[in-house]
């Protein structure tokens, strides 16, 4: 198995954070979290993380123009966006930038996020 992380997990509550890294480390997917969207750019640029798990509303810069960061650093990250909001706008705005897969917070099973995962995981080895 690969040590270096594949997933970069970004969210301004460090409590998400913890929850979604230790449900991928149980999966044997291991994760870097950020707090600061500035921050996982440069993190990104740096790691090339395969997979990014990111927060749509954080603040300094929101969900989308981190994905849109992202996509500049590293155009084949598979972005998974997750959200306390569920407005269709956001959807439609996720989904329309190339986000991958969108989930809806508080979560009562991460399961679909480590599915998620798994599955850009998949799209990452071909």
């Amino acid at each position: 198995m690969n040590d270096r992380p594949l997933v970069l997990v970004v969210d301004d509550e460090p409590e998400i954070l913890e929850t979604v890294r230790r449900r991928l480390r149980v999966e044997g997917v291991e994760a870097d979290t950020a707090q600061d969207p500035h921050d996982a750019v440069v993190r990104m640029a740096e790691a090339q993380y395969p997979i990014a798990i990111c927060d749509i509303k954080m603040p300094g810069m929101t969900g989308i123009q981190l994905l849109r960061e992202i996509k500049r650093v590293n155009p084949l990250c598979n972005v998974i966006m997750m959200t306390g909001y569920s407005f269709m706008a956001h959807v439609v705005d996720c989904l329309g930038s190339g986000v991958v897969d969108y989930f809806v917070k508080p979560f009562r099973d991460i399961g679909g996020i480590v599915e998620a995962v798994s599955e850009a995981r998949e799209q990452v080895a071909r």
